[in-house]
């Protein structure tokens, strides 16, 4: 490929000036990596996800075309972006910067981001070496508050939801090891609910439970492999239930879901479907969360399901986690 100024490719980079994985500091790696890989870099830097999304939207509309979409930040930034591009032909590349990054692990594992976006951006597309994957989206709705979000990664409540409100209190930490951290207080302070999962109009768990899961990738907090048998693009939910244990318990069982070991233990609800409805049975607030962001309102019920259209992620040929 010839890298020259005639046929460079134009990539809009998407930084999230207030991820907790430092993407401003990264913005210069970024541009550089891009003009490696023969790509000429437009950044964006905008302010608030609603103003994100219309930015994003009019950029690629009003001033392409584009050979690719760089989100530079966190599940939340990757989730923004794919709400603005859902539809269209123009491709997410990832640059994790966020604390969990838990989507950027399920397109790529753990290899260092440049050499990831140098292989994207370097080939054509579809090429040797990436793949363009039509990703799942979501849509969650409150039961009491009617709003409507979207989400990638996926959706959680109970035990994650306490981890994600533990780690805001937390300093002088960031990425994965801000959940690493946040979990024991989040354990502390646990408490079985009890609650009613009805997947697809069939009632799944009803009774206490400790975490419910629904996705979209497999892992949380980038760690737990809570959804171990998610495919990111086949147009279903995967649902996993824990129900109510304590913490000494849960510490038991945290090694099989790192594994994702824990499918048919005791205690362990997993299936799939199109859309999952988690209630609260005594009136109380749902502990809930997604794509990493604490849900705004207090609810008694959410709504999860699978929602056209899909988002166009670059990704290697060959899965590796989903």
């Amino acid at each position: 490929m010839t890298n020259g100024a005639a046929q460079r490719r134009r990539v809009l980079v998407v930084v999230n000036e207030t991820a907790r994985g430092g993407a401003v500091g990264l913005v210069d790696d970024v541009q550089r990596r891009c003009r490696e890989s023969g790509c000429e870099p437009v950044t964006l830097v905008p302010t608030g996800r609603r103003a994100a999304v219309r930015a994003i939207r009019a950029a690629l509309a009003d001033d392409g075309p584009w050979y690719a979409l760089v989100a530079v930040g966190g599940d939340g930034t990757v989730r923004t972006c794919a709400e603005a591009a859902a539809g269209g032909d123009v491709p997410i590349a990832i640059v994790p910067a966020g604390t969990g990054n838990s989507l950027y692990r399920a397109l790529w594992e753990d290899r260092p981001w440049s050499d990831v976006l140098g292989e994207a951006l370097g080939a054509s597309i579809p090429g040797d070496a990436v793949r363009v994957r039509q990703v799942d989206l979501l849509r969650v709705t409150g039961g009491t508050s009617e709003l409507v979000a979207t989400a990638m990664l996926g959706a959680n409540a109970g035990l994650v939801a306490e981890v994600v409100r533990a780690s805001e209190q937390l300093t002088g930490v960031s990425g994965r090891e801000r959940y690493s951290a946040a979990i024991g207080p989040a354990l502390e302070a646990h408490v079985p609910f009890p609650a009613r999962v009805t997947l697809d109009g069939e009632v799944l768990t009803d009774g206490p439970v400790s975490l419910i899961a629904v996705g979209g990738a497999r892992h949380r907090s980038g760690t737990l492999q809570l959804l171990p048998r998610s495919v990111l693009d086949d147009g279903l939910l995967d649902v996993c239930v824990i129900c109510g244990v304590e913490a000494d318990a849960f510490i038991e069982l945290a090694g099989a879901v790192v594994a994702g070991e824990h499918v048919g233990l005791p205690g362990v609800d997993y299936a799939q479907g199109r859309s999952v409805v988690i209630e609260r049975t005594d009136g109380g607030w749902l502990p809930f969360e997604s794509d990493g962001d604490l849900w705004p309102v207090a609810e008694h019920s959410v709504t999860i399901e699978v929602v056209a259209p899909a988002v166009a992620m670059l990704a290697p040929l060959q899965p590796v986690a989903g």
